[in-house]
């Protein structure tokens, strides 16, 4: 079900004649990642659109009708199923409230601690966030091992890059996220699978000798990294938008280039290179980048740099045919448009081939060999990823992977391949299980690479580990005296169900409180929207989702105070 409406397309701005940044532009029409997965959000969306959605069903051929019921009843049952987990997560949290309270883990008796199935999990992203929040240490002697001792709300990064929120505002320590699991700081360098164990060197380098830490279960959530996608100088002279460091780099940077471009003697020339954002890569973090550095100009640079203003530029360069490749049709021509009449000079079908220190050469997609100069003096490389070290090392260690690698991804290693409950094919026993963007599943659709699966995969995980599955076993089954047994039988368990993704839409904002929003239940679309009612719907979503109360009330605060006094435009 569509309920957005159709937005004319816009034509493109050709490469070599682009319009400077208006400072003033006409109020926009109103137009029309995130995730949510709370089961009480997903039961009630999951309700009131399927009444609807029945309804639509009986003006369907007969055939058809049956086949999206099928898929209603699906979604409906996947959801209340959900209900059911969120219950017993909710249980563990009342558990661990003494050991929160008190500041002391909570130490299982000795017959327990030597029953513990010992997991070490790679890294504090959305997947490993999602265990250390669900895992049950009463079961499990969990360890998490990660240079990066905090998880990040990565979807707020670009509000973080321009100060639209505080870089601590998105953060959460991995130790405040449960009490009683322990951490590690430091960096796996290797995996000895027949072993069962890793080797890890402490975080700074150099300050301890590197150690080995055995396992029973090893996850690995250890995410991508920016690919340059081997485009010369991207590595040397692009910023990219991934972690924290980067948000602190391109807040500095821009501030940075206001100020060289307000020095006295500076020829205008110059001061249009220096004012000139490029950013390459139309998918959600380009274009919410876009959106937030253009509201940074428009409401706060523009006051301290009234001769300047005029001569800004932001031009978002993609390869595609259309912005936000995952979104609906009339919303990516909605996204498109709105960006268009910020003065953000959308450039379409058009590849970089060389990032130079002081200009980015592109070329028409379709015509490659007339490339075009564009002096710039910031580029936004958000156009790539690529696999970890560790995880092309781990392909190396199991000849199964290599095996799916030439099979089914040309050789490319920068996924690990996985069955249907996220074990690593290959890996003895199931010892190995993969999460988040590092995970491929065999033979079947790829999932898109977002906080959303990263963060059901690793709440997946959690709840088999805690239910004492047996992950030897080809199709996993309950282990005798599990606890989990009799509520098993009664929700027809016993036998573990493979991850399915739940997919509840996307968002995007795109700048001057407006954004596109999509919004459905696995193959269940509720709406399309568009605009103010997006934005709201936008904030609304992120300030559920963050991680604790802690971060909502940050949160809540930086955007009014955003909003009375302006960003701060200190470069420290």
């Amino acid at each position: 079900m569509n309920l957005g409406f159709a937005v004319p397309r816009v034509q493109h701005s050709p490469a070599t004649s682009w319009p400077a940044y208006r400072s003033h532009v006409p109020d926009a029409h109103p137009t029309g990642p995130v995730s949510a997965h709370g089961a009480g959000a997903i039961l009630v969306t999951v309700l009131s659109v399927g009444a609807r959605q029945l309804q639509k069903l009986r003006s369907l051929p007969r055939r058809c009708s049956k086949t999206h019921r099928k898929a209603l009843t699906d979604d409906v049952s996947q959801a209340i199923d959900e209900v059911g987990n969120t219950f017993e997560d909710a249980l563990l949290h009342v558990a661990r409230l003494p050991a929160w309270l008190s500041g002391q883990s909570q130490t299982p008796d000795a017959s327990a601690e030597e029953s513990r199935t010992r997991v070490v999990v790679l890294g504090t992203g959305w997947a490993a966030h999602a265990i250390a929040k669900i895992i049950d240490v009463s079961k499990v002697d969990v360890t998490v091992v990660s240079p990066r001792n905090y998880f990040i709300f990565t979807p707020m990064l670009a509000a973080a890059s321009v100060g639209t929120v505080e870089y601590r505002s998105i953060l959460e320590h991995i130790r405040s996220s449960n009490p009683t699991i322990e951490y590690c700081q430091g960096t796996c360098k290797s995996v000895d699978v027949e072993a069962k164990q890793i080797s890890v060197q402490p975080m700074p380098e150099g300050s301890e000798q590197d150690f080995n830490l055995p396992y029973d279960v090893l996850v690995v959530a250890v995410g991508l990294r920016p690919s340059s996608l081997g485009v010369p100088g991207v590595d040397e002279h692009c910023l990219f938008l991934k972690n924290i460091d980067d948000a602190r780099r391109l807040r500095k940077r821009v501030t940075l280039n206001f100020e060289a471009a307000d020095l006295p003697g500076k020829s205008d020339e110059e001061r249009r290179r220096l004012l000139t954002f490029a950013v390459v890569g139309g998918g959600p973090t380009g274009c919410e980048f876009c959106g937030e550095l253009s509201d940074f100009v428009r409401n706060d640079l523009r006051r301290f740099y009234p001769k300047l203003a005029p001569l800004v530029r932001i031009i978002l360069i993609h390869r595609g045919k259309t912005l936000l490749p995952d979104f609906g049709e009339s919303l990516q021509q909605a996204a498109q448009e709105f960006l268009e009449t910020q003065g953000i000079e959308v450039v379409l079908e058009t590849t970089v081939d060389e990032v130079g220190k002081q200009q980015v050469l592109i070329a028409d997609k379709n015509h490659g060999s007339d490339q075009k100069a564009l002096p710039c003096g910031l580029v936004v490389w958000a156009a790539g990823q690529i696999g970890q070290d560790l995880v092309r090392d781990l392909h190396k260690a199991i000849p199964r992977q290599e095996e799916l690698a030439a099979s089914e991804a040309r050789g490319n290693d920068s996924q690990l391949f996985v069955d249907a409950w996220l074990r690593v094919c290959g890996a003895p026993s199931g010892s190995i299980l993969a999460l988040g963007d590092c995970a491929r599943p065999v033979g079947e659709v790829r999932f898109p690479n977002t906080a959303q699966v990263a963060a059901q995969q690793g709440a997946f995980v959690a709840r088999l580990l805690n239910r004492q599955y047996d992950l030897a076993q080809p199709h996993p089954v309950l282990k005798e005296g599990s606890a989990f047994l009799p509520m098993a039988q009664f929700r027809g368990q016993t036998e573990a169900v493979p991850f399915r993704f739940l997919d509840l839409g996307r968002l995007a904002y795109l700048g001057q409180s407006q954004a596109v929003a999509e919004l459905g239940v696995g193959e269940t679309t509720m709406s399309q929207s568009k605009g103010l009612a997006a934005f709201v719907l936008w904030r609304s979503v992120y300030i559920v989702k963050q991680v604790s109360f802690r971060n909502r009330v940050l949160v809540l605060f930086d955007w009014i105070k955003s909003r009375i006094f302006g960003r701060d435009l200190t470069r420290i």
